[in-house]
């Protein structure tokens, strides 16, 4: 096997481990907002960090997810009217949305690195969340997600022209 397969394999199992992490999210935020509603209807007690963890998982689990929902075909793309046009201009949407989402994730990991950077340096915090925790902390996982994301996409633009996936124009699962 070589260095390509192992480091495909290797990202691949990222991707799941990221995926199970989300999983992991989806579950506190159900359990604990569960818990809040139910103390503060019985017991008229709230749990005040409750709302700031449900919203910055909210956040995490946005972009530790988006590079396993690429790979897996989700909802990245829309094209139940793409599908009404001939095969030439869903080639065109084809490339049109690969650019465009290429413009994303770049976007999303370079301004993320500078927003991130820029809290990190100035030592900020969100005084009306949590106030122990520096929001560099929270921010750091955009340009992470969004350039695993990017990784992602370029990974679907090579299968699809290596021929490991249908390269048929009117298949989604590759955009």
């Amino acid at each position: 096997m070589g260095i390509g397969a192992r480091l495909g394999r290797g990202f691949d199992r990222l991707l799941d481990c990221l995926a199970l992490l989300g999983c992991a999210l989806i579950m506190f935020q159900v359990i604990s907002v569960s818990l809040e509603v139910t103390a503060r209807y019985f017991l008229g007690i709230s749990f005040g960090w409750v709302t700031s963890l449900n919203e910055w998982s909210l956040v995490f689990l946005t972009f530790l997810g988006a590079a396993w929902l690429q790979r897996e075909g989700g909802h990245t793309s829309d094209d139940s009217i793409i599908q009404m046009f001939p095969a030439p201009i869903r080639l065109i949407a084809r490339y049109v949305a690969w650019a465009l989402a290429l413009i994303t994730c770049g976007v999303l990991t370079w301004y993320g690195v500078r927003v991130t950077w820029q809290n990190y340096l100035s030592n900020a915090y969100d005084f009306f969340k949590i106030r122990e925790v520096p929001l560099f902390y929270i921010y750091a996982v955009i340009p992470f997600g969004g350039f695993l994301w990017l990784i992602q996409v370029l990974r679907s633009i090579l299968q699809a022209h290596s021929g490991k996936r249908d390269d048929d124009p009117q298949n989604p699962s590759d955009m």
